[in-house]
């Protein structure tokens, strides 16, 4: 039950693809046909607007309407900027400038097309402003609009791709949609059905990379989404590294960037050298990015959770919860805030934050398990036991594997209950594992597969944890049969994570 209580894993910027979404995505070359000047002022326009220099960039791009009316790029151009703004503020006078610059966009497309249907140019502008405006009506919570502007997209870039085969910066939309579309929920199926839309995870990926590798004006856009699929979906942060270490450094004013580098750097249990970063953001002049902040206020309560400075983390959690305009993991910020108060000798404030565990977006796995355990602290606040073992796991998300493992011996030799047994054997197998004693992590992830005391999810884990440890010792038939295991199992805690490592692990045994 302790297991994610201090993850910080998971980006939000990620979860919230569908609101930061294809984000910088579509700052397309739809310029095959356009004059090399325009080509430059357009670089230079997505170069600021990159940069989050954002009045830069609107001159530039305000010009090119100002030069030639009748080309739908600068409306198009223009109109990102407040897209950007109306996802992170949802300001409704953003969303109707967007509105209006992209529909603009949509008839200038329209009107070329009708004199020259052989050129990809006005379809991929369609597939991209069609795209955008996917991203705001899901931001409004008009749905039906977002899946028919989505389903319009997704024809047009098709188009574009059907006309010339080699329009690279193309297949970043495609190849964005064909991820997205396979990792939608169940629930949501029959919506895309509708649409005709399918998705596919490996060419999705492919896709990515090509227009990262091949693309000239959305290279920049599909390898910050690579970094980010990478690190969620592959565990791959060396490949997540090689794409956002230069986006940061090449783009040293965009906070997302700077945001994402932290996200991963915590993944990586470097929490110094992502504190800084993160405090950057939280001090940064730049005010027009409030959300991207907030985050940033929730990635500091989670490393100072993990070091158990409690005190400040209590600060960061607040600020989180008091600023934040969704409610992504607003659930368990609380439920965090709720033990800082614990560890710190308050239980009656305690008891506020664990009421408050229900507020979070039930769409996630985090927010579902806060929610879980608040209702369980209500009514049994944790003991002494309990407590000791979450501390225990803040020194594994710190990356002391050695302490860790001395202290949940020392944890294992008193009185304690079977279940919290089994998360004991968890965690000493995880420890192991990083500790480079694979055989024995295997061997105690194997015995809690059946280990009736041990939760739901815990089991399931457990057979990821005898999977990989199994690879590393090279028996890759081991390996399948846990990791087939591991996908018997249903409706339980952080199912979607377990499912990322499993698809990640997978992929690590294809030839």
């Amino acid at each position: 039950m302790y297991q994610e209580i201090n993850s910080g894993n998971t980006s939000p910027f990620f979860y919230r693809w569908m609101i930061f979404g294809i984000l910088f995505a579509l700052s397309f070359p739809f310029f095959a046909s356009a004059q090399p000047n325009l080509e430059k002022k357009i670089t230079k326009g997505l170069n600021f607007l990159y940069n989050f220099k954002f009045d830069k960039s609107q001159k530039i791009f305000r010009g090119i309407i100002d030069a030639d009316s009748t080309n739908p790029a600068g409306y198009h151009f223009q109109s990102v900027a407040y897209l950007w703004y109306y996802l992170d503020n949802k300001d409704e006078s953003h969303f109707d400038s967007f509105l209006s610059y992209s529909e603009t966009a949509i008839n200038k497309s329209e009107d070329i097309i009708t004199y020259n249907s052989e050129d990809p140019f006005p379809f991929y502008i369609l597939g991209s402003t069609y795209s955008y405006r996917a991203l705001a009506f899901a931001r409004a919570e008009e749905y039906l609009n977002a899946l028919w502007a989505t389903k319009e997209s997704y024809s047009y870039l098709n188009k574009a791709v059907a006309l010339d085969s080699s329009y690279f910066d193309a297949y970043f939309g495609l190849g964005l949609f064909n991820f997205a579309v396979s990792q939608t929920p169940s629930v949501w199926k029959w919506a895309l059905n509708i649409t005709g839309i399918s998705g596919d995870r490996n060419k999705g990926m492919d896709y990515l990379t090509l227009a990262a590798d091949e693309g000239k004006y959305s290279s920049v856009d599909a390898q910050f989404y690579l970094s980010q699929l990478r690190a969620e979906f592959l565990s791959d942060y060396a490949g997540a590294h090689y794409y956002l270490d230069k986006l940061v450094k090449t783009y040293p004013g965009n906070l997302l960037f700077k945001s994402s580098a932290a996200s991963l750097l915590i993944k990586e249990k470097k929490l110094k050298k992502a504190e800084k970063l993160l405090f950057g953001i939280t001090t940064s002049k730049d005010s027009s990015f409030k959300q991207i902040k907030t985050y940033s206020n929730l990635f500091l309560g989670d490393i100072f959770f993990a070091i158990d400075d409690f005190d400040s983390a209590k600060t960061f959690y607040q600020r989180f919860l008091d600023s934040t305009t969704d409610n992504h993991f607003k659930g368990m910020a609380a439920l965090k805030l709720g033990l800082c108060y614990q560890f710190t000798n308050f239980p009656e404030k305690a008891t506020k934050y664990y009421l408050l565990t229900g507020e979070g977006n039930m769409d996630l796995d985090e927010d579902i398990y806060a929610m879980d355990i608040g209702e369980r602290y209500l009514e049994n606040p944790p003991d002494s036991s309990k407590l000791k073992l979450i501390l225990i796991k803040n020194l594994l998300d710190a990356g002391s594997y050695k302490e860790a493992l001395d202290s949940l011996e020392s944890l294992s030799s008193n009185s304690v209950s079977d279940t919290l047994q089994a998360f004991i054997s968890f965690y000493r197998s995880d420890a192991k594992f990083y500790l480079g004693e694979f055989q024995e992590s295997r061997e105690i992830a194997i015995s809690l597969i059946e280990n009736e005391f041990a939760e739901e999810w815990v089991r399931a884990f457990a057979c990821f944890y005898a999977a990989r440890a199994s690879k590393v010792l090279g028996s890759i038939l081991d390996t399948q049969l846990f990791l087939g295991y591991a996908n018997d199992f249903n409706d339980f805690h952080f199912q979607n994570k377990l499912r990322n490592l499993i698809y990640s692990l997978s992929s690590q045994l294809q030839p």
